[in-house]
């Protein structure tokens, strides 16, 4: 369940919601740095988590509070034995931001969505004053265009710097930059005693799935609720419906060529193959190696897999292009079930995303083997 739909939902029928994110973190935590939760009136959880325990039952009460008077605040939280008793064996600290979102922001949220989906990054930027009234709330492209970015940014900055961010104006393309890549929020003091929060938001990384099969279904499954938007390619149209993929973003009717041409693959894409035959395997394939895509995988014994390999070789494919692929596709825990398969997949899927692995290394040994001999050949 995507926290950013469910505000959209919330604000088409609330004048107004509140919003707790965990802005930073020091030491072991029970959520991450940006976890979020949405809580309606009277302190109620709608979706979302800030780590569980006493301590989120601690930002339901401070939501509740804050809800009456409209305002923010930025809430630290230390976690130490009392919570142990709770089941939060942290020990960390972490900084909640709760604020109040009004049903007159909805369509920033909509522009934030429409980022998201179309798997593009942006900053959402809250300006808060001394007192915690929230001034502001826009959004910024990334990459930071520097010259916008100032634009927006200057009456707010002071010329002087704090001891944990330089609040220059000058310095706003690097604030940028570290809430980007360091994937961190950045807190800026204002010149009128206010604050200046810069949140980094993900677009959804997207997974194109050639082939409508029993693998695919929980494959697709698993990873919209793991947060890819996923879409499904199968020449046949019994394969490639809502009503089999009711969790996909998208479900096309095509020819597994002609959908190259009609799909937009960017370096966020994660393509996986398993089709019904190999010959339609190896065409989606030679197609995918000429994409920019993250992660390309592809289902299959070994003995599939390098027949495959070999005709592409013979076709022109270099090695160097066909170290790119993942195949026989997933994470080794002795899956034997589609389901199993499923969760293989889409267990590899996460550890590329969140960089535990890079999808061009950590081949097995058979693997390297196979492309070892097909260079020698």
């Amino acid at each position: 369940m995507d926290i950013y739909d469910e505000i959209l939902r919330a604000l088409e029928t609330e004048p107004r919601v509140m919003m707790a994110t965990i802005i930073s973190t020091t030491g072991s935590t029970p959520a991450a740095a940006l976890s979020k939760m949405l809580v309606k009136q009277g302190g109620i959880a709608s979706v979302g988590t800030v780590g569980g325990g006493c301590m989120e039952g601690e930002v339901l009460l401070h939501a509740n509070r804050l809800y009456d008077v409209n305002r923010a605040e930025v809430i630290t939280f230390h976690l130490n034995e009392d919570d142990i008793e709770h089941g939060l064996i942290c020990g960390g600290s972490l900084d909640v931001l709760i604020e109040p979102l009004w049903q007159d922001q909805i369509d920033l949220f909509r522009q934030l969505k429409l980022f998201r989906d179309d798997g593009d990054d942006c900053i959402l930027t809250t300006v808060l004053s001394r007192t915690g009234v929230v001034k502001e709330k826009f959004l910024l492209a990334v990459p930071p265009r520097s010259q916008t970015g100032n634009d927006a940014i200057e009456p707010h900055l002071s010329s002087t710097e704090t001891s944990s961010t330089a609040t220059r104006s000058t310095d706003f393309p690097e604030l940028l930059r570290r809430a980007y890549y360091r994937q961190q929020t950045q807190r800026v003091q204002l010149r009128d005693g206010g604050e200046m929060i810069l949140e980094p938001v993900f677009g959804l990384p997207s997974l194109v799935i050639f082939g409508g099969g029993h693998v695919s279904k929980y494959v697709s499954r698993a990873a919209s609720m793991a947060g890819f938007r996923v879409t499904i390619v199968d020449d046949r149209e019994k394969f490639a419906n809502s009503q089999r993929f009711p969790e996909a973003s998208q479900t096309l009717v095509l020819d597994f060529l002609e959908a190259f041409r009609k799909l937009t693959i960017k370096p966020s894409t994660y393509i996986i193959i398993v089709t019904r035959g190999h010959q339609y395997d190896e065409q989606i394939l030679e197609q995918a190696l000429k994409t920019p895509a993250r992660y390309i995988g592809m289902i299959g014994s070994k003995r599939k897999v390098f027949t495959t390999f070999e005709h592409l070789v013979q076709q022109g494919v270099t090695i160097e292009q066909l170290e790119r692929v993942s195949a026989p596709m997933g994470i080794d825990i002795g899956a034997v079930t589609a389901e199993e398969i499923g969760i293989s997949i889409v267990a590899q899927l996460i550890r590329v995303r969140r960089g535990q692995q890079n999808p061009l290394q950590n081949k097995s040994d058979e693997m390297k083997k196979l492309l070892s001999s097909l260079q020698q050949r």
